[in-house]
């Protein structure tokens, strides 16, 4: 949440400046409250590579921030000499898959390389550690088509997964979180597809090259869910009858207020959620508390967002307060498997474990310990997938539920 830190200390900088308590309060809420919503601009190099270790079995020095996640991650890098991508702001070009880490000296983690997909990798490249493994469907060697649907902002892309064994007339929808990509989903075809479901991979409004939402602003799920129903109406054109949504974090968020809200809503037999965003009030505060700052920061940047005193991706304003384990329980229907790590520090866990507790009737919560936000998969992907692919293989057709 880097741009939270700089609204954090935005405040902190007009108070400095001389301005009144009052005017410094209304300051740090306002960036705050923007930060929350805004659509970055350009993506961090947080990581080094130090050193390329090359020999029967390559592996690399590397230093910055996450680069000592468990399990198996991948790293978005660029080379010293490819300055274009850092330049327009857009991501790095190459992509290592890295195995966990073999070696610790100092701040430095040396990692197996398994895989390098795009790019060379050397020492001096910059770049982020990300989740997602695949860089392409097709890698998962299972037939692919490029497909596209019309949502309220406009034609937005989308990939067709197709199962070797395809199951009558079931589909998923897979749904990225805020500020990734599609490829963060990929990692989630391979057990639907084992139950012989046919996944459509989505993007959504302010996604790199689609549409810009309202201000071109996030709506934290809200004006997403809209995305997310047109999907599902998408599916059902092409011969779905029953769609079964696979959000990640607010992907999460804008699965479950699909499910609860769209036109297409009566067609969803279940939810897939990793790492979801379920209770923004306590993400919100949990991220003013890591910065130190004083909570009033985030309660009048919520209460301004309602108001539409700070564009939001809804023209309206936005209730954070609605999005709370509360609300997605007396709304929720239909089964949903909750995959979320006592160890997440970007969305905690707690809103997970909330909704667990108010609707056992309808959701199952499985954790997987050490996994950093959305890196479930990675830690443990058998794990991951058995309980994916056991999940969406048992569920009912909608209205068999004896409600």
């Amino acid at each position: 949440m880097n741009a939270w830190r700089k609204a954090v200390v935005a405040g902190s900088a007009a108070a400095a400046a001389g301005l009144t308590a009052g005017a410094a309060a209304f300051a740090a809420s306002v960036q705050f409250a923007r930060s929350t919503v805004r659509v970055a601009e350009r993506s961090e190099r947080s990581v080094r590579v130090l050193r390329v270790v090359r020999g029967e079995v390559t592996r690399v020095w590397l230093a910055g921030e996450g680069v000592d996640a468990l399990g198996r991650q991948s790293l978005l890098f660029e080379t010293p000499d490819d300055l274009a991508n850092v330049l327009s702001g857009r991501e790095p070009s190459g992509h290592a898959r890295l195995g966990p880490v073999v070696a610790r000296s100092g701040i430095s983690v040396l990692r197996e390389v398994e895989r390098v997909d795009r790019g060379t990798l050397e020492a001096g490249a910059e770049g982020r550690m990300v989740g997602w493994w695949y860089t392409r469907p097709e890698e998962l060697g299972y037939r692919v088509e490029r497909t596209s649907f019309e949502s309220e902002i406009g034609e937005l892309d989308a990939w067709i997964v197709r199962p070797r064994w395809p199951r009558k007339r079931r589909w998923a929808v897979h749904v990225h979180g805020r500020g990734a990509r599609p490829e963060e989903t990929f990692r989630g075809i391979a057990p639907l597809a084992r139950a012989g479901v046919t996944s459509l991979i989505i993007n959504y409004r302010n996604d790199e090259q689609q549409p810009p939402g309202h201000g071109s602003r996030y709506g934290l799920g809200i004006s997403e869910s809209r995305d997310v129903d047109a999907a599902v109406g998408r599916a059902l054109d092409l011969g779905a009858e029953r769609v079964t949504l696979v959000g990640w974090s607010m992907g999460g968020t804008a699965s479950l207020l699909a499910a609860a809200d769209g036109v297409n809503r009566h067609h969803i037999d279940g939810i897939i959620l990793d790492s979801p965003g379920i209770d923004w009030p306590e993400i919100l505060r949990w991220h003013t508390r890591l910065k130190r700052a004083p909570l009033w920061i985030a309660n009048v940047g919520m209460r301004m967002l309602r108001a539409g005193l700070v564009s939001s991706g809804e023209e309206g304003g936005i209730d954070v307060q609605s999005l709370r384990p509360e609300h997605f329980a007396s709304r929720l229907s239909v089964p949903t498997l909750v995959l979320a790590s006592p160890d997440d520090r970007y969305v905690p866990w707690a809103g997970a474990r909330e909704l667990a507790g108010l609707c056992p009737e309808h959701v199952q919560l499985v954790t997987i310990s050490g996994a950093r936000h959305v890196r479930l998969w990675n830690v443990d992907p058998e794990r991951w997938e058995q309980a994916v692919l056991d999940f969406a293989a048992a569920l009912p057709r909608p209205g068999w539920r004896g409600q």
